[in-house]
């Protein structure tokens, strides 16, 4: 709770107090992580991009769907005919032919499909698994996006926290100078010890601009993913360093790592399209089996001599039976090769499980790592500070050196910014292991 309260001081006090002037104007926001994870997802242009590619998806299995239907074409023709030239089987005798000139046909056929091995129907699925691959690769991409906003968000609240270290340690800094200054009236320490406490100073306050500068390039990135204005400057969410992470077992992580992470998904239906390539190619062993019907009017009837100026009308319907022969010797091929695709589909998918395992023990033991290295860093943060308290007292009881003053003063801001960064570091692990398992 004092930590907390702490931050808010400092948050609040950032708002109103900056390097520059300049950056009062500065348009300044608090958001929580949740918040500019959904600023993100709306504006990215990334996604904009990558979420062409579930349209286009769409429309290829809207297009598979059209196979199913029948197939019509219409066809208007209109133009001249010349007279015939007719010659007796010797060619001895020649005469012409008289035949009407204007030439008019007009045809309207349709064809359906009834059988070619199932081709349409496994057209159709491998076109819906696309789909999903589509899908998938999409939250994919959002996982990615997330876990990059959520690194940029941390690396703003991390530099922050130096801030109010460093902060402070200035502020206690000035504070040790006043008072040397007041030693120095009274001849009880010397000049050397004003600008070695004078050199701090300016070192902590050159930190604090570097600092700020830092933070200025972070908003800058964060605000290219997330679409806001470039001037915009984010003030991260004083609690978060008190939310408390869900707690589970490593075998958990894997169960669910095993059912939602999305390169697994998508290597699953990878598989399956590589199964669904091998019946689509075996199909061409198949005869294409269909019904055809069509109906054509014409001007004149030529199959008479002399032609009679007229329209006619002739209708059919039927069965239509093809059988590609060359299938017999190409089919073979194409499933040998489907074959070898769905090997290296199978083999890509246990690749990634696999490696997916390694990835989420890797996750695990990182977070706790962090864990436990943020309680370290808090018992040397103590030791620090008690350090640095009894050696200020001794100094200003002349039992101790300026130099070792700073040199107390130096280890307890290093603990301090261990300490911020070690918190920072607690969160960064656990959105790094939910982005491993999918759940991000």
């Amino acid at each position: 709770m004092k930590q907390a309260c702490l931050t808010i001081i400092v948050l609040a006090s950032f708002l109103v107090c900056n390097v520059a002037s300049a950056q009062d104007t500065l348009n300044r926001q608090v958001l929580t992580m949740q918040e500019v994870f959904k600023l993100a997802l709306e504006n990215s242009p990334q996604l904009k991009v990558s979420a062409k590619n579930i349209d286009l998806a769409k429309q290829q299995k809207e297009i598979a769907k059209l196979y199913q239907l029948p197939n019509v074409s219409t066809d208007l023709d209109y133009g001249y005919l010349s007279n015939a030239d007719v010659w007796t089987p010797t060619f001895s005798k020649h005469e012409k032919g008289a035949i009407p000139h204007q030439f008019t046909q007009f045809s309207v056929s349709a064809t359906q499909l009834i059988f070619k091995g199932n081709e349409v129907r496994n057209n159709l699925l491998k076109a819906s698994f696309e789909e999903q691959v589509a899908f998938l690769n999409q939250e994919n991409n959002e996982e990615d996006i997330k876990f990059l906003v959520a690194a940029k968000y941390l690396d703003i609240y991390r530099l922050i926290n130096q801030r109010i270290v460093l902060v402070n340690n200035l502020q206690l800094a000035k504070k040790r100078l006043a008072n040397i200054l007041t030693m120095q009236k009274q001849g009880m320490v010397t000049e050397n010890d004003v600008l070695r406490t004078r050199l701090s100073i300016s070192d902590l306050e050159l930190s604090i601009r570097k600092v700020d500068n830092n933070v200025t390039i972070a908003n800058k990135q964060l605000n290219l993913v997330t679409g806001l204005p470039d001037d915009h400057r984010l003030l991260p969410d004083s609690t978060l360093l008190q939310q408390q992470q869900e707690k589970k077992a490593l075998e958990e992580f894997r169960d669910i790592a095993l059912k939602e992470n999305h390169e697994l998904k998508i290597a699953g239906q990878e598989v399956k399209i590589a199964e669904t390539n091998i019946k689509i190619y075996g199909s061409d062993r198949y005869p294409q089996i269909g019904l055809y019907s069509g109906s054509v009017l014409q001007r004149p009837f030529l199959y008479t001599l002399p032609s009679q100026d007229v329209f006619y009308n002739i209708w059919q319907v039927g069965v239509s039976v093809k059988y590609n022969i060359s299938s017999i010797y190409q089919s073979p091929r194409k499933i040998r090769a489907g074959k070898i695709q769905l090997e290296q589909s199978k083999s890509r998918e246990t690749l990634v499980k696999d490696q997916l395992g390694v990835n989420v023990d890797a996750g695990f033991i990182k977070y706790n790592e962090a864990v436990e290295n943020l309680d370290t860093y808090r018992e040397d943060l103590r030791s620090a500070q008690e350090n640095y308290r009894i050696v200020e007292k001794k100094y200003y009881n002349q039992l101790s050196l300026l130099t070792d003053i700073l040199d107390a003063s130096s280890t307890k801001i290093s603990a301090e910014l261990k300490v911020t960064d070690a918190q920072i570091d607690v969160i960064y692990y656990y959105y790094q292991l939910l982005k491993t398992i999918g759940t991000i």
